[in-house]
């Protein structure tokens, strides 16, 4: 409970260099998604809505689903969606949605692969999966963090499930993503000094010094040339194809 509290009360904070995600904030996630909703049509399904809040950036005309698993909405986030439901087994016709959601859940569900069949499933072809999933990332949301993919592994089960991939882009340059990596670390460590080791409290200061420094440094050296093998996350797009 402590914790969570610690988390909202840092949440304030997300635009300032001080936040350990703030490397995240400032990558244009936010932008990214309203760009990546624009194109989505009909019938949308929002697998792992947490708190529907994707419901209200959907472009006109769209009709707005949210599903999510009752052991995390209900426990974990104190949510209600519209459809309670296993991902694994989607209670809708074939080829009755246009478009699918799947921003960061991916990572949660034991059997990733049954999840894409059955999103192929429900997706009428020409359908929009938006899906965004992290690379590197701590386990967040234990013990419900299974895995990762890379950009191939990615594409790869994709393309086994009928999808073809329209765009794809990753998360942050390797630089970013390894300041983000050393800002989480002190973040965490200063969690457990406040909910564990409260007589080690004089060493946050020093700590949420160093989330500072590591911030600027990584955004400050982001225009470096690099290529693209350490993104903290992974963006697509992916269109059903016919058959």
């Amino acid at each position: 409970m402590r914790a969570r509290l610690i988390r909202r009360w840092l949440g304030r904070f997300r635009l300032l260099p001080l936040h350990p995600q703030w490397l995240l904030e400032m990558s244009g996630a936010e932008r990214a998604l309203d760009s990546a909703f624009a194109g989505l049509r009909g019938r949308v399904l929002d697998i792992g809505c947490a708190d529907r809040r994707f419901a209200t950036r959907l472009p006109a005309g769209c009709e707005y689903l949210g599903l999510d698993y009752p052991d995390t909405a209900v426990g974990m986030y104190r949510t209600r969606p519209d459809v309670f439901a296993d991902a694994r087994a989607l209670p809708f016709p074939a080829a009755s949605l246009q478009g699918v959601i799947l921003k960061d859940v991916l990572e949660h569900v034991p059997g990733p692969e049954q999840v894409l069949s059955e999103i192929a499933r429900v997706l009428s072809a020409g359908g929009t999966l938006v899906l965004w999933m992290p690379f590197i990332y701590p386990i967040h949301d234990a013990p419900y963090d299974f895995q990762r993919y890379t950009e191939h592994g990615l594409r790869r089960y994709l393309a086994e499930h009928g999808f073809k991939v329209t765009q794809f882009a990753g998360a942050l340059t390797p630089v970013e993503t390894g300041a983000l990596m050393f800002c989480l670390a002190c973040a965490d460590a200063a969690e457990q000094i406040l909910t564990r080791r409260v007589w080690l409290f004089p060493v946050i200061p020093l700590l949420a010094l160093l989330v500072l420094v590591m911030n600027l440094f990584g955004k400050g050296l982001a225009w470096v040339p690099a290529s693209h093998f350490m993104p903290s996350s992974y963006r697509l797009l992916a269109v059903r194809e016919p058959g």
